[in-house]
């Protein structure tokens, strides 16, 4: 029985005398218990379809909306504002992207779970009221719904505030939110995009197992491939606003029609499939040609000129028995535990883990961000003792960069790409008037960004430019390592490749060491020359691409080889690692 259907769903953001149409004649519908996954790139439309459902995107922007979405034989678009409350929550829930933004931070979990219970003829959030038979009843089954989400110290979960848990708990207790009142629709906003490969895994099996248990159907929104591969009944591929293809999971995943989604999949890292001489990208320009039936494909594949050479003269990164410990007598926390690693000149090193592992944490001792507790962090004739830096620091962070993970929040929201690029120059070296200002410009385009991005604020440029200018930053004074955290976490699959290759070609051209730190097993086996594995906090093992997709020697490594999120038998570019 078909319980969502969508017809002719248009909607625009009205702005002054203007409308931007966001959603075009977008036609889908959904049964009930069946998981629809809509994926697509940033500024598809696909947010704007799930919040359009439920009807959330009017509290946030003036929209015009045109066409019907029938929910259980009800035009929701037609219903007053009090009329349509009653449908969010008990009839369909919500789960939001950034768990830890969705949940209240004053107020505890059980009470923001009790919140959420509905009994017939109880008013929204009467439960909530401390002592009421109403709010016992609430908290049983929180506990029950908490216990189901694979919680079970459920008396502890209901006294915790939401930043007290992890990023796997506070999705986990996300999803119990969206049950407590059993709704009919589940409506899931990317809702592991920033999860780690184990616990996104986890997420899922859970999410599945808990949609199935109870019934409910589901519009699951992500621009992850290998997660619709996992959790779909039928997937629906969106671009720039309009529904492109649509169909059964194994017919869009095997024998995909539009060129877009061709595209979409020729651009998934793939286990096994070298990248080291560049990833696919989405072009724009041949995307065009191939929906106007001029071209074939949509995939443009870079190939680096020249693999670098190994320069093995200059610095080394030596890290020796280095541990790092937060925390008093009593509560101590070993973050990173006796690691000791080298990474010769030149060399991609990958360094993957689950959160929790430690990895960040050896990045910024590695950077000089913060002194281990014990043993050294040596690159060249600089030295990183727990007295802290030794030597020349202006010198030390010339060589020794970082990326960090979001540039969202590391980039100056009130400075230009221009004066933020700028900045380490003028700390670092004797630049200083046009000369100055040639060598941003230079930066810029050597990024591959436009000229007029020199003007512009982080906030008016796209994810990927914005990391885009924050490997300008980092290259800007010539550094000699890169220590990279999680650069391509958060983007699209396309701008992903984008990014690896502006990377990769600055490695060439520039000699670099990289010491990249990410959870996507798939990406970094694809381009490291060595991989190293850390699990609470210690260094389990490292090898080649190969030693550790071929022979892993640990179980965790197994485990995080298992949980890697994987397509089906995928037509690909790129060699085959022998």
């Amino acid at each position: 029985m078909t319980l969502l259907e969508i017809r002719e769903l248009t909607v625009g953001v009205v702005t002054d005398d203007t409308e931007r149409e966001l959603v075009r004649e977008l036609s889908l519908d959904l049964g009930q218990g069946r998981t629809l996954c809509v994926v697509g790139e940033s500024g598809s439309g696909k947010t704007v379809t799930a919040l359009s459902i439920i009807r959330l995107l009017e509290f946030v922007a003036p929209v015009r909306t045109r066409g019907e979405i029938a929910f259980d034989g009800v035009d929701v678009t037609k219903l007053p504002a009090d009329a349509m409350r009653a449908y969010r929550g008990p009839r369909i829930g919500m789960i939001f992207q950034e768990a830890l933004d969705s949940l209240n931070p004053s107020r505890r979990v059980g009470h923001q779970l009790a919140e959420a219970y509905r009994e017939p003829g109880s008013p929204p959030g009467r439960a909530a009221r401390r002592g009421s038979p109403l709010r016992k009843r609430a908290e049983a089954k929180a506990k029950r719904l908490l216990t189901e989400v694979g919680l079970t110290d459920t008396d502890r979960i209901l006294r915790l505030y939401p930043h007290q848990m992890s990023g796997g708990m506070q999705q986990r207790v996300m999803i119990a939110l969206a049950l407590m009142a059993d709704p009919d629709l589940l409506i899931a906003d990317e809702p592991t995009t920033a999860l780690d490969v184990t616990t996104q895994a986890e997420i899922l099996t859970l999410f599945d197992r808990v949609r199935r248990d109870h019934g409910t159907a589901c519009v699951f929104i992500t621009h992850d491939m290998g997660v619709a591969a996992q959790v779909a009944d039928r997937i629906a591929v969106m671009y720039r606003g309009r529904l492109v293809e649509v169909g059964s999971r194994d017919e869009v995943l095997t024998r995909p029609k539009h060129p877009y989604t061709r595209a979409l999949l020729g651009c998934v890292p793939q286990l096994g499939v070298d990248r080291r001489d560049g990833f696919p990208t989405i072009s724009a320009a041949l995307l065009e040609s191939a929906m106007a039936g001029e071209a074939t494909e949509a995939v443009e594949t870079r190939t680096l000129k020249a693999r670098p050479e190994r320069n093995h003269e200059g610095p080394a990164l030596s890290i020796t028995a280095v541990s790092k410990v937060y925390g008093r007598k009593g509560r101590r926390v070993e973050a990173v535990r006796d690691v000791s690693l080298e990474i010769p000149p030149g060399e991609f090193f990958g360094l993957v883990g689950e959160s929790g592992s430690g990895k960040s944490t050896l990045g910024r001792l590695v950077s000089a961000l913060e002194p281990p507790t014990s043993g050294t962090v040596a690159f060249g004739a600089h030295g990183i003792t727990p007295a802290g830096l030794a030597g020349d620091e202006r010198a030390f962070r010339r060589r020794v960069q970082l990326i960090f993970q979001d540039p969202q929040s590391s980039l100056d929201p009130r400075h230009t790409a221009a004066r933020i690029i700028a900045e380490p120059l003028k700390e670092l070296t004797p630049l200083r008037g046009a000369e100055l200002d040639r060598r941003v410009a230079d930066l810029i385009d050597e990024v591959g960004l436009p000229k007029d991005t020199a003007g512009k604020l982080p906030s008016q440029l796209s994810g990927g430019q914005r990391q885009r200018v924050s490997i300008a930053r980092a290259i800007a004074a010539g550094p000699e390592l890169i220590v990279a955290d999680e650069p391509t976490s958060a983007l699209d699959v396309s701008v992903q490749g984008q990014v690896m290759n502006l990377l990769l070609d600055l490695r060439r051209t520039r000699t670099l060491s990289l010491l990249f730190i990410t959870h996507n097993l798939s990406l970094v086996l694809s381009v490291a020359d060595r991989v190293g594995v850390m699990y609470r906090g210690e260094l389990i093992e490292t090898g080649t691409p190969d030693e550790i997709r071929l022979s892993p020697r640990h179980d965790y490594t197994r485990r995080l080889l298992a949980a890697n999120p994987d397509l089906p038998a995928l037509p690909h570019t790129g060699s085959t690692r022998p």
